[in-house]
Order: C-alpha cells, then sequence, then structure tokens
C-alpha cells in the first residue's frame, strides 16, 4: 500500500511520454455552446479530490520526472489559473489568437483550457498523451463532462513497448534490419518526440491556415477519384503541400517526410483506445513531388511495422538518460524536412455542441516546432478541410507559408503546374474557390 508521503510526491512519468517533454497541442472550436466557467471549475476542483493523483489533477515536476498532486488548499488557484475566461475568437487570425493566449512559459499544468462566448480553446501537453487523450479531453471538457476524464489517464509506457518490440520482430526483424543497413539516412526529427526537450520561447512558433470548404473539398475527392484513383487522400494531399511550399520558395527537403503512426493497431483490439504515447513520427523516404511515391511509402510502413523500434528505441534512451538533457539547436541546414499528419476522421467531433456544423472551426498547431522542421496537418471537420501549418518564423517566412497553404485552395491546379501533369489520367477542371480561415 502506498504511504501518504508517496502519494503525496506522486507517480513517476513513463519513459514514452518523457519523450514528448515541453511539447504542446493547441485547439480551438467554435462556434459551440460552452459550459458555465464557475461549473466547469468546480467540477475540476471535485475532479481533483476524487482523484488527486490522476497527471491531469497534477503538475509535472522534477524536470518532467514525475507528476505530483496539487495540494489541497492550492487547487481552487489551480483549477483558476488552468481554466480561464476568453474573450472573442478572432475568426479573422486564428493563430494570432492562440499565440497570445499560450500558457505561461514554464507552466507546469497539464493543460489550460480558456472558455470564451462561442468557443473553447484548449492548450495540451503532450506528455499527457497523444491524441487518444487529447482529443476526448477536448470534446469531455466542451460537454462540460469532467468525471469523464477519469478514463483518460495514461498507462502506456515502456512495457508496453518492448511488447509490442517482440510481437511484432518475428514476422518484421528481416525488413527492420534491411532498413537499418540501407544506405538512407533520415535528417533530425524535427519534434516527433525524439528530439531533444526544449522550453517553449516567446514567438519561437508561429501557425497558418486556410480552409477548403464543402464544396471545394467535395471537389478534390472526386477529381482524386477520376484522376489519381490508386492514389490513398493522404498521400495527395501532403503531395499538394510540398508542391505548393516549393511553388512559393519555402525550402522543403523533397527527399522524404515525417509522419506519426499511431501504434495501438499492434494491441489487442480491447485496446484500441489505450491512452498513453503510443503513437509515433516516423521518416518516409519518398519523392514528395510524386503522391504515388509517398502512397508507397506510407504503405511500406504500415506494412513492415518500422514504427516499433522506433518507439522502443526512442523510449529506451529516456530511460538510460541520467539527466534530461540541454537544448539542442537543430542543424542551420537550407532545407526544412515538413512533417504531415492527416486526420480525416476525428472520433467525438459530432458530440461536441457546435451551434452551426456547416461553420464549424476545429483550428490546431503544436509548438514549438523544430527549427529544421515545418508541422503541417489536414484535419477533416463537418465535410470541410484545415490545412495548418507550425514552424519557427525566425527560419521560415510566414508569408511564403501562408500563401502556400492559399494554393490548397485548388489542389487539381497544384499538379497541372507540377511536372506530374503529363502523368495524369484524365483533365482537371477548374475547381470551385475555397474559403479561408477567417471567411
Amino acid at each position: 500500500m502506498k504511504t501518504a508521503r508517496a502519494k503525496a510526491r506522486g507517480r513517476r512519468t513513463s519513459y514514452l511520454d518523457r519523450t514528448w517533454l515541453n511539447r504542446w497541442t493547441v485547439l480551438t472550436i467554435a462556434p459551440i455552446v460552452t459550459p458555465s466557467l464557475d461549473e466547469l471549475r468546480g467540477k475540476m476542483v471535485d475532479f481533483m479530490t476524487a482523484d488527486p493523483t490522476h497527471p491531469l489533477c497534477c503538475t509535472l515536476e522534477d524536470g518532467g520526472k514525475r507528476w505530483r498532486p496539487v495540494p489541497r488548499d492550492e487547487r481552487w488557484r489551480h483549477v483558476k489559473d488552468t481554466i480561464v475566461s476568453g474573450g472573442p475568437y478572432y475568426l479573422d487570425d486564428p493563430f494570432a489568437y492562440l499565440d497570445q493566449h499560450r500558457p505561461d512559459e514554464g507552466s507546469t499544468a497539464p493543460f489550460k483550457v480558456m472558455v470564451g462566448p462561442d468557443s473553447m480553446t484548449f492548450y495540451f501537453l503532450h506528455a499527457c498523451g497523444d491524441a487518444s487523450v487529447f482529443s476526448p479531453f477536448s470534446v469531455l471538457m466542451s460537454l462540460g463532462d469532467v468525471d469523464g476524464l477519469r478514463a483518460l489517464r495514461g498507462d502506456a509506457g515502456l512495457p508496453v513497448a518492448t511488447k509490442i518490440l517482440f510481437k511484432e520482430a518475428r514476422p518484421h526483424w528481416r525488413e527492420w534490419w534491411n532498413h537499418l543497413r540501407s544506405s538512407h539516412t533520415a535528417p533530425a526529427a524535427p519534434g516527433d518526440g525524439e528530439a531533444h526537450p526544449v522550453t517553449p520561447r516567446p514567438n519561437a512558433t508561429t501557425a497558418v491556415g486556410t480552409v477548403l470548404d464543402a464544396t471545394a473539398f467535395a471537389h478534390v475527392k472526386a477529381w482524386r477519384k477520376q484522376a489519381m484513383p490508386g492514389v490513398a487522400t493522404t498521400a495527395l494531399m501532403a503531395s499538394a503541400t510540398y508542391l505548393a511550399l516549393a511553388a512559393e520558395g519555402v525550402p522543403v527537403n523533397p527527399r522524404g517526410l515525417y509522419t506519426l503512426v499511431d501504434l495501438r493497431r499492434h494491441l489487442p483490439q480491447d485496446q484500441s483506445s489505450r491512452p498513453g504515447n503510443l503513437a509515433k513520427g516516423v521518416f518516409i523516404p519518398a519523392d514528395l513531388g510524386d503522391p504515388t511515391s509517398v502512397g508507397a511509402g506510407l504503405k511500406q510502413l504500415v506494412s513492415s511495422a518500422r514504427a516499433v523500434p522506433a518507439l522502443f528505441s526512442g523510449a529506451l534512451a529516456v530511460a538510460l538518460r541520467r539527466t534530461t538533457p540541454s537544448p539542442v539547436a537543430g542543424d542551420r541546414t537550407e532545407e526544412v524536412t515538413m512533417t504531415f499528419n492527416s486526420m480525416m476522421r476525428n472520433p467525438g467531433a459530432d458530440d461536441i455542441p457546435w451551434t452551426d456544423p456547416s461553420e464549424a472551426s476545429y483550428v490546431t498547431m503544436s509548438y514549438p516546432s523544430a527549427s529544421d522542421g515545418i508541422s503541417v496537418s489536414a484535419c477533416a471537420i463537418a465535410g470541410r478541410l484545415l490545412f495548418s501549418a507550425s514552424f519557427d518564423p525566425n527560419r521560415i517566412d510566414a508569408h511564403a507559408v501562408d500563401r502556400a497553404l492559399k494554393r490548397l485552395l485548388d489542389i487539381p491546379a497544384l499538379f497541372t503546374e507540377s511536372s506530374m501533369a503529363d502523368e495524369l489520367v484524365a483533365p482537371v477542371p477548374q475547381a470551385p474557390a475555397g474559403s479561408g480561415v477567417g471567411q
């Protein structure tokens, strides 16, 4: 039985969680019917009283090595600092809104929730879990269902990574060995969790975005089936993003990209939603200008289970460190490497209390961003598709990225303008105009 002293100290963080120290995921949802701020705070205090050692009821202490319960007499202050009132959401510049209200530098709280008149913004510490935790957290808080957070206690650590490794090693070890022996060398991971933890710095990360409305997105999907029937939507979007960035002079590495792989696919079915950090960023070598090449790389990544040893080695590296490493700046190479993540389905999004689903805004970003990378997400919601890009504005021209994402409002035209035009099997019709984030 744990002693009172041990409970007061809190449990140690898992090594999988430590690979994501100091990295934040951010989301704003609007327009919605927001819960009462006072009621939400009161429910959170009750939750902390009932389950004080739950990571969402703690602060992250000892250099990220321990979840420390908030003392009873400090809980109201803690909740008032982490669940706050927000002003009107900046429809014309949502990312400026997100940047303006981000948690203070050095914050040890696992989240910050801002309740606006018709919006909610969530800043979520990645050490608490990946999308398996962050997505339901956002939905539950929007509904005022704080008690539902109990199920989001992360319980995946190095032992889980080890079990997955042993399970997949027998059928895949030859593919892993051949990949390891290959001459390809991946660039430094731009914030996939294996990079050295860093402290967020003001203005070190910015983001821009654009939205394809339902008509424009439907047009793209219909065009893909006609022009590139064998290409997956994710591969098409990733290649289109590269072409758009390259067209605006952003020096993106054309030889491959990073993407997150959810390794819960290797767990039993009843653990398919197991909370924790079981997603791993893995580099895919491919010709980014060719969606067929990108699609083949994605298929090979999944079929070879190559992300499994990467997850294990990342956690093992953290376990073997005696101290938290000092921040290390990325190499100042000319090229930046793109991380591309596609979220065509967002479980629970239909449960969000939208006031007008046709105008649903699901604006995401992450920070801090590595100076040698750009992180792009494509998120489908209510028939619309939001592209957002997070990057270091001291390294990459924000205006160029903004122009590039606007090119994605007409994805077929990007391939018409590229060297792939002669390879298309169908003519490219004129795409209807999309709409920007603030429109």
